[in-house]
């Protein structure tokens, strides 16, 4: 199975894309979670910002760890291919499609699945039915074939369905530590 060619980052028209929540600030992204009242995100625990914050601590460590280059402090998070069900969490969703090709790989990293979900099943031992090998871990580029996909493969849509083990294998999540291409992206959307 071969590596999907382009990243997709989902977004809420009315904000636009390529906005993190974390970027400001751990007050101000407490203040616009607060603000959330629809759609998937407004459904986030109350712990959520305070979660994210130290995940991502967590994704650059281990990225760096790794040999990645990130040029922000925080991710812009896309899926690895296009993932439908991630338009449920916006109101009004927008996309942006990007070829893989365009990034470099000391810039990118990726977690399988969702990073949240990933390091949610690394870390509690309640949730041992979902775990993988690949949960709780950074994985570069040239890692992806050999050690996800050739492994559990893409996520879809029929195998989260009718498979229990991958009831929450929705997409792979790439975080993207660069600028670069984002900001010719962004004056597209």
């Amino acid at each position: 199975m071969e590596i999907p060619k382009y990243l997709y980052h989902y977004y809420e028209l009315e904000n636009g894309p390529f906005r993190n929540i974390t970027e400001p600030g751990i007050e101000e992204a407490i203040d616009v979670q607060s603000k959330i009242s629809e759609g998937f995100n407004s459904q986030r625990p109350p712990n959520y910002i305070e979660l994210r914050f130290a995940l991502e601590s967590r994704l650059k460590e281990q990225f760096i760890a790794k040999g990645g280059k990130p040029k922000r402090n925080d991710p812009f998070y896309f899926t690895l291919g296009e993932c439908e069900w991630a338009k449920s969490w916006y109101v009004n969703p927008g996309v942006v499609k990007i070829p893989l090709s365009e990034f470099k790989s000391e810039h990118i990293s990726f977690t399988y699945p969702d990073s949240m979900v990933s390091f949610q099943f690394h870390d509690e031992p309640k949730l041992a039915t979902y775990r993988k090998e690949a949960n709780g871990k950074v994985f570069l580029l040239n890692e992806i074939e050999e050690q996800i996909i050739k492994t559990y493969g893409v996520p879809s849509e029929e195998k989260w369905e009718s498979e229990e083990a991958m009831k929450y294998d929705r997409y792979i999540e790439a975080q993207v530590w660069d600028d670069g291409i984002i900001k010719s992206y962004k004056t597209k959307a």
